[in-house]
């Protein structure tokens, strides 16, 4: 097994049900994909703020992937970054109607997430996160009487709804059939619903770091749970599902691992570093994504 980048999403995947990790088993396996010129890949459906929280003290060794590959962040810096068109939020906008409310519309940038007044509190219900964390995006929310009235000049990154569990599929299929070639709704888990332009996901932004550094699919390993993950386990050779992974996830996956609460990501990782000498020396894993 030639593995020369991995890759993996964060909620139900590399994180455990309290939304952390082993961070002095982490650093470990860091230091040895370091010493073999391997990538580590943080693909979420999560924005950089978060990221860079849960990640602090690492944030400079692994690259991330976030906004569900609509962000490529590395080294302080933001290689790549796709912004929403004002006209596409209001067709959604037009679309939900009185819905805004009732799916919890949410249109974020790093500094704020707009709702419309009167909309529930997103993530009520519980979520693998942890408090500060979850205290810094409800402290980002501005509720506005009028949700169409959101500033048009700023710019935007990403749009959310969040509903019911039991809700999540029917919303799903009606928004994709109605935005059929231009948004894809696609579920991150716990009734987060994402809409990304079409075209723009995990894979798409593992393929604009992987090109510049010579990366073919054959060399990759990624692990994911959800269907926001789907691509990105379709394009790597080494796919990998947790246990606590969703139908869609299993069917496309080529290896089934234990639950995320059991830290088998990185109990998975440790048994490939235990076989594999990695990359060659002269095969360095620093990038621009192009």
């Amino acid at each position: 097994m030639l593995v020369k980048l991995i890759a993996s999403d964060m909620d139900g995947t590399f994180l455990d049900e309290k939304g952390s990790f082993d961070r002095e088993r982490f650093e470990i396996i860091l230091s040895q994909l370091e010493e073999q010129k391997i990538p580590f890949v943080i693909a979420s459906g999560n924005g950089i703020g978060r990221l860079l929280k849960i990640f602090k003290g690492f944030e400079n060794r692994v690259l991330f992937v976030a906004d569900n590959g609509g962000h490529i962040y590395q080294g302080g810096q933001t290689l790549y970054r796709q912004a929403l068109s004002i006209d596409l939020i209001r067709d959604v906008l037009d679309y939900l109607q009185e819905d805004v409310k009732n799916h919890c519309f949410m249109l974020a940038h790093d500094e704020k997430i707009y709702m419309a007044e009167g909309a529930g509190q997103p993530f009520s219900d519980g979520l693998a996160i942890q408090a500060d964390q979850m205290k810094a995006f409800l402290n980002r929310i501005d509720y506005l009487p009028n949700i169409a009235d959101f500033p048009e000049n700023e710019s935007f990154y990403k749009i959310g709804l969040w509903v019911p569990e039991d809700q999540v599929a029917q919303v799903v299929t009606a928004f994709n059939q109605a935005f059929h070639g231009e948004l894809v709704a696609v579920t991150s888990g716990y009734g987060s619903i994402d809409l990304m332009p079409a075209g723009i996901h995990k894979a798409w932004g593992l393929r604009r770091i992987m090109e510049p550094m010579g990366i073919d699919p054959s060399q990759v390993m990624a692990f994911g749970d959800n269907d926001n993950d789907v691509e990105m386990l379709e394009l790597a050779q080494y796919s990998y599902a947790v246990g606590n992974a969703s139908p869609a996830v299993k069917a496309v996956a080529k290896y089934q691992i234990g639950h995320d609460d059991h830290s088998s990501v990185l109990t998975t990782i440790e048994e490939f570093l235990k076989t594999s000498k990695g990359a060659t020396e002269d095969e360095g894993y620093k990038t621009n994504c192009q």
